[in-house]
């Protein structure tokens, strides 16, 4: 067996047995992604449809969670191959491949993204898949239709992966013009990409685009104002620390190379977005960090270094791993975070006493069992023309997913589209938060508080949940209330 395919495989499984023996429960996003996949559709305001499609195709209920934990894995051992596979192609040494298999294994944001189901965990295995046949298309120019292939479907799973092709190709085909101009399979490729994506365009144009408004308001509402040097430290961490001295020497090494000098630029060209937005998401360039350390494992020559570098990668991996992995009882956890003070903040609006991405994993059954509690104020007859209003997706997600006994609607993102599927026009609705309380108040004749609802590691203690009830005009009317992208 090769070194790719073991590491591959080892990590396949290693991710496999932690993530669906503990797991810390079904992550806020997958409640989502459940729902958009009883809903098939050539795209969501939040995303392209390749993910939900393939979601969609293993008929994920309550019984069947393994799922949600087992595709990511098989992206990430597919992801860690093709890194291992990459390394081969710059250097023959066996000790050059184990060496960029266990920096991305050890990538605390990358352990995270493969530690549930969304399309993230599918982009790192398009990103390292993009650089691995562009390597190819100088010695065999038909590669670049199976390029395309891989762009259309790339993009078909999440939109931005549009700016690694740009990072990519357009310093390739600056470098290599003249080859790349009169080939006929580079204008192929670029056709059966466009093809592939079409659909999703076809359903952006239906909907007026709300890609674009998501996108917009994900920036502004979602994003933390940090300093550049913030930025960069989050960057170092998210990334494992000890993997720093190789990811540098890739740079080096492909920018010194002229045969893959356009992979260096490529990450600077990312870098500088990444910088230029001041993005407080460190995932957001995280997927091209397997391809420094292939080209960083390859420029050091000297074994001792790289069994020097290897022994910290794993010291500082293993002190990290609570972090991205989720093996520590959660009130250790909360301890352990807490004394190493580098878990960082990523989005606005998040409070937690864990890291955001796992917290969010918390609390969403009892949190159903506490609105259904709440529902046993109503009667029967009550309950007829009663939907209940998710404040976002996860909690109108996790209600779905565990059957609450009135209809489920929201306003974020997808479920506002969702809307006109109500089967039924409620004279009452039951909300989960002061808030929408406020807003939806005044077109009803009646508000009664009916339960409360807390979740322990987000510091949501006795959240209300209202009825409003006998409503003052036809609830439809109201719809636009709802909506909001984000």
């Amino acid at each position: 067996m090769s070194l790719p395919i073991f590491f591959g495989i080892f990590y396949f499984i290693i991710l496999t047995i932690i993530n669906t023996t503990g797991g810390y429960g079904i992550f806020v996003d997958e409640y989502y992604y459940l729902a958009c996949s009883k809903r098939l559709s050539w795209g969501y305001v939040d995303q392209p449809p390749f993910s939900i499609f393939l979601l969609s195709l293993f008929r994920i209920d309550g019984n069947s969670i393994l799922f949600l934990r087992f595709i990511p894995a098989v992206f990430a051992g597919f992801s860690v191959f093709l890194v291992g596979n990459l390394t081969q192609r710059f250097s023959s040494q066996r000790f050059a491949i184990v060496l960029p298999c266990f920096a991305t294994m050890t990538m605390p944001v990358l352990q995270v993204i493969f530690g549930f189901y969304s399309m993230n965990a599918i982009e790192v295995f398009f990103v390292v898949l993009l650089v691995t046949i562009s390597i190819q298309l100088k010695d065999s120019p038909k590669h670049w239709m199976s390029l395309g292939v891989v762009i259309g479907l790339g993009v078909m799973n999440k939109h931005t992966f549009v700016l690694y092709v740009l990072a990519v190709l357009i310093p390739y085909v600056w470098i290599h013009f003249k080859s790349v101009y009169k080939n006929r399979f580079f204008y192929l490729g670029a056709v059966i990409a466009v093809v592939i994506v079409l659909p999703n365009l076809i359903w952006q144009y239906h909907y007026e685009f709300p890609s674009l408004e998501f996108y917009k308001n994900a920036y502004k509402m979602k994003n933390i104002n940090l300093s550049l040097f913030q930025i960069i430290f989050d960057q170092i961490l998210s990334v494992n620390p000890a993997t720093l001295p190789l990811w540098i020497c890739g740079i080096y090494f492909f920018l010194k190379n002229k045969e893959f000098r356009y992979l260096g630029i490529a990450y600077l060209l990312l870098l500088g977005l990444f910088l230029f937005f001041k993005s407080s998401r460190p995932d957001r360039i995280a997927s091209f960090y397997p391809i420094l350390f292939a080209g960083g494992s390859a420029f050091i020559l000297s074994d001792l270094w790289k069994k020097v570098l290897l022994s910290l990668i794993l010291i500082v991996g293993i002190v990290l791993s609570p972090v991205g992995l989720p093996i520590l009882p959660l009130p250790l956890l909360s301890r352990y975070v807490d004394i190493l003070g580098v878990v960082p903040k990523i989005e606005a609006g998040n409070r937690t006493l864990l890291p955001q991405w796992f917290a969010d994993r918390l609390d969403w059954q009892e949190f159903y069992f506490q609105v259904d509690k709440s529902l046993l104020s109503l009667s029967q007859e009550e309950l007829k023309e009663t939907a209940i209003v998710g404040n976002f997706y996860g909690q109108a997600g996790s209600l779905e997913f565990y059957k609450i006994r009135i209809p489920v609607i929201s306003g974020h993102n997808n479920y506002y589209l969702w809307l006109e599927e109500l089967k039924i026009n409620p004279k009452h609705l039951v909300v989960t938060s002061e808030e929408t309380a406020k807003i939806l108040e005044p077109f009803f004749q009646e508000k009664q508080l009916i339960g409360t609802y807390s979740r322990q590691y987000t510091m949501e203690s006795e959240i209300p949940i209202y009825v409003l009830k006998k409503s003052r005009v036809n609830i439809k009317d109201t719809y636009s209330l709802f909506k909001f992208y984000r």
